[in-house]
């Protein structure tokens, strides 16, 4: 209870912060959204998507032809969503709806296992597919933030189908996980915290920034311990990587994550959703309004709306050389 005061106090503070089928997977999504009648459930601030409405939308996924089947549920898209506090809590009811319905369209386009004649037709088909099919590549490209680990492969997984190591990377830091095998990351209260005050950066910063305070007057500022200031340094600088560590899942190391656990699953594909990577701008802000278009944007006809959200996706593969990011 000590450790949660402490964060508390810490979070009430003011600080300074610097294609065509995708179309119809909109349209069927959203009507089967603002027609559904169950009770919702809450999660963020809004209360607008229930069970129920989710399995109607993406009631063939768990099909025994599906790859995916019994992999997404309800209850992972919730918790995922929990852990996005912008996601489908800006504007009035309709453009938080908006948001969902696109989510849900965009990431069964990508994970569809429809066909032509399949039944309900072939965008009712969305989930069925929790990674790449075929014999993918790596997606391993040179960097020395991201590096790649030896071995492994960063192909298409999960709802977004999220590709490379310079994704899964950030991607892995960003989310936050319980890392059960790896205590000495300080990973008890760290996550604790997190899960406590919701992990955004500016909350983590906090919760870290408290933490390693508190660790040092009590460990290194003992009456009688002498340190010099860079024995202090050293474990400040331990603490810090040890505590941001434990916020975030290691997907370059184990990107399988991604098709193993379904709240990381959904997690990565809520990052990729909400997270801008320039030039592009986020999904997230182009469905709710938020992104004003260049000059250059609008010469390269790329407007407001969901065709822009394609384009930020899989740009490469479905839009025009002339329109692409």
């Amino acid at each position: 209870m000590e450790d949660e005061n402490y964060v508390t106090e810490a979070l009430s503070m003011k600080w300074n912060q610097p294609g065509n089928m995708r179309s119809w997977n909109l349209i069927f999504l959203s009507v089967a959204l603002l027609l559904g009648a169950s009770v919702p459930v809450a999660f963020s601030q809004a209360s607008l998507l229930s069970s129920d409405q989710f399995e109607q939308m993406l009631k063939h996924r768990n099909e025994a032809s599906c790859p995916a089947n019994g992999f997404y549920t309800y209850d992972a898209f919730i918790a995922a969503a929990n852990s996005f506090s912008g996601f489908a809590t800006v504007g009035d009811d309709t453009t938080k709806k908006r948001e969902i319905a696109a989510f849900l369209a965009q990431t069964s386009h990508e994970t569809t296992g429809g066909w032509a004649s399949a039944p309900d037709g072939p965008y009712a088909w969305g989930y069925c597919f929790k990674q790449e099919q075929g014999n993918p590549g790596d997606y391993c490209q040179a960097s020395t933030e991201w590096p790649c680990a030896a071995g492994k492969k960063y192909y298409g997984r999960g709802p977004i189908q999220i590709s490379y190591n310079y994704n899964y990377g950030p991607a892995g830091n960003a989310i936050g996980s319980d890392l059960l095998n790896n205590p000495d990351l300080e990973g008890g209260q760290c996550n604790q915290m997190a899960h406590m005050h919701g992990d955004t950066a500016l909350n983590r910063g906090k919760v870290i920034l408290v933490i390693i305070a508190k660790q040092v007057l009590s460990g290194l500022a003992l009456p009688g311990r002498n340190t010099t200031a860079a024995d202090q340094s050293k474990f400040i600088q331990l603490q810090l990587w040890a505590c941001w560590k434990c916020y975030g899942s290691d997907l370059l190391n184990n990107p399988d994550l991604v098709a193993t656990d379904a709240v990381i699953s959904f997690k990565t594909a809520f990052w990729f959703w909400m997270t801008p990577q320039s030039p592009k701008p986020s999904c997230h802000d182009v469905i709710t309004g938020g992104w004003t278009p260049s000059d250059a944007d609008r010469a390269a006809g790329r407007l407001p709306g969901y065709g822009v959200i394609t384009n930020i996706i899989n740009g490469r593969m479905e839009c025009g050389q002339r329109n692409r990011f």
